[in-house]
């Protein structure tokens, strides 16, 4: 489900305007390499946490940053950065239950 999200996100910032093309949104709001997306396609692997949390927290950033303009098409950006931000935060929240509730770290 993940790897769905990151390409939504994508798409998202790509309509937006924020980002051109999949290198720079893997460089610029994963913290990875250019073929991020594309080596978890070809896995068949989601996203880390980690990255989530780096994505999550950057659009959080942005959002924070242009919550004050008066400007109109900088509080759309602030409607879809929080959006995109709790989406991640979704599926953080979800691996993470996963990995927790394993019967191994349940002491089971």
């Amino acid at each position: 489900m993940s790897i769905r999200l990151l390409e939504h996100i994508q798409s998202e910032l790509k309509a937006a305007g924020v980002v051109s093309s999949t290198p720079e949104f893997c460089n610029g709001w994963l913290g990875r390499s250019e073929g991020y997306i594309r080596t978890l396609r070809y896995h068949n692997l989601d996203p880390s946490v980690a990255v989530l949390s780096v994505c999550a927290h950057k659009l959080g950033y942005y959002a924070d940053q242009l919550r004050s303009s008066d400007r109109k098409d900088h509080q759309t950006w602030v409607v879809t950065f929080d959006r995109l931000k709790d989406l991640c935060e979704s599926a953080i929240a979800k691996q993470s239950h996963a990995i927790w509730k394993q019967p191994e770290r349940m002491g089971a």
